[in-house]
């Protein structure tokens, strides 16, 4: 009985998010395209299941299938990933990522298509099961089978790699882009899709063990058909919740770009056309007297587009002078004003406001996000830098005393 739950298990998982991601009524290209990885590896696990349970017959029908999903499962990540950090629509020419599972696929029909009834049995009982009775030699057509499998170790291994040094990679370059637009970046990260694709590597680690002994083992030894079977099934519902949960993607981010320059076209009768050094510094300087005197940054959903179209100049322009001039980003920026802000008020110890009442004084969207920048820029939480401040005054009473 157990048996039997664990090797359908994982195929529940996939269909569990792929009728969710289905039904999601706001579906943005990046969730439509997670609703084909799920469908993918529907098939691939049943292909799982119909193997563990013996069914030799349709199993022969499906293991080219099988080959194809499998070798598809990373590919189709990264293509995923894309749709998340890159491609404002889904780009089919990024298609050319599946091909060595394609490949492989028509490689191994080929094979089951040419192969004689009884070599079919040879390789599935003697290969696949390693069931007795099948001893070698065997015809050229199966060593050309066995010799599949063990390619099929190789490219998996390297497709793994590769998708997630690429994914990761195009996740960095995206938090980059919106640091340089956004003052708050906080629900725009890929922070949980980037531990997803670092999980990656572990359960591609559990997919290569499982290969290298062998699936016929967990035939033999059933109880440790729990092992890949819970890891595999913990790790598809990360994949479906971080998926389901994440709400900006490259498409939100130019929606925002194009709004807000259009905003800026339409208010702006003059904008600059270029920018010598004298002009950058004339900007810088009005950039200054922004956050010193008008104090922007106090607004928590400041943006790029908005600070150009204050400084009279275009979105392009000021990006290059915070990010080659300043060397720094426009977050960044921004959130070096908001700490420095929400230290003066917590300096201030006479008044009794609360760590609330500061970060969204300071321009924070949340506390939160007030919390962690706090940490990240000072190396303590607002609370014990208050409680810093209280006792080196305490000191500074005791001194005078």
């Amino acid at each position: 009985m157990l048996y039997s739950f664990f090797t359908i298990m994982p195929v529940f998982v996939n269909l569990f998010w792929f009728i969710i991601l289905l039904l999601e009524s706001k579906q943005n290209n990046s969730k439509r395209f997670l609703t084909i990885f799920f469908g993918v590896m529907i098939v691939n696990y049943t292909a799982h299941w119909l193997y563990f349970n013996k069914e030799y017959e349709i199993y022969t029908i499906v293991d080219s299938i099988w080959v194809f999903t499998s070798l598809a499962s990373y590919p189709l990540y990264y293509w995923y990933i894309r749709t998340l950090t890159t491609d404002v629509k889904i780009d089919w020419r990024c298609s050319w990522v599946l091909i060595p599972a394609f490949l492989m696929a028509v490689y191994s029909a080929t094979m089951y298509i040419l192969m004689s009834p009884r070599e079919i049995e040879t390789f599935i009982h003697g290969i696949m099961y390693d069931e007795p009775g099948y001893p070698p030699p065997y015809s050229l057509l199966v060593r050309l089978q066995m010799f599949r499998l063990s390619l099929f170790q190789i490219i998996f291994v390297l497709q793994a790699i590769l998708s997630v040094y690429f994914g990761l990679k195009l996740i960095r370059e995206f938090h980059t882009k919106i640091r340089r637009y956004y003052s708050d970046i906080e629900g725009r990260e890929l922070n949980s899709i980037k531990w997803m694709m670092i999980l990656m590597v572990f359960a591609s680690f559990i997919s290569s063990f499982s290969s290298i002994i062998e699936k016929d083992y967990f035939i033999v030894h059933p109880f440790l058909l729990a092992i890949p079977s819970i890891t595999h099934s913990i790790f598809l519902f990360g994949v479906g919740y971080v998926g389901y949960k994440q709400k900006f993607s490259i498409q939100d981010f130019m929606h925002d770009i194009e709004a807000n320059d259009q905003k800026i076209t339409r208010q702006s009768t003059k904008l600059a056309t270029d920018l010598s050094n004298k002009e950058i510094s004339r900007l810088n300087k009005r950039l200054q007297t922004l956050l010193d005197n008008k104090q922007i940054y106090n607004n928590p959903d400041l943006h790029l587009s908005e600070v150009a179209l204050m400084l009279g100049t275009n979105r392009s322009y000021l990006s290059r002078l915070i990010n080659d001039e300043m060397g720094t980003s426009f977050c960044e920026l921004i959130n070096d004003y908001r700490v420095k802000h929400a230290k003066s008020l917590l300096d201030n110890l006479d008044e009794k406001i609360s760590l609330d009442e500061i970060a969204s004084m300071s321009g924070f969207n949340s506390t939160s996000s007030f919390y962690r920048t706090f940490k990240e820029k000072t190396g303590l939480s607002p609370g014990k830098y208050r409680q810093h401040c209280l006792n080196q005054k305490n000191r500074t009473i005791s001194i005078n005393d």
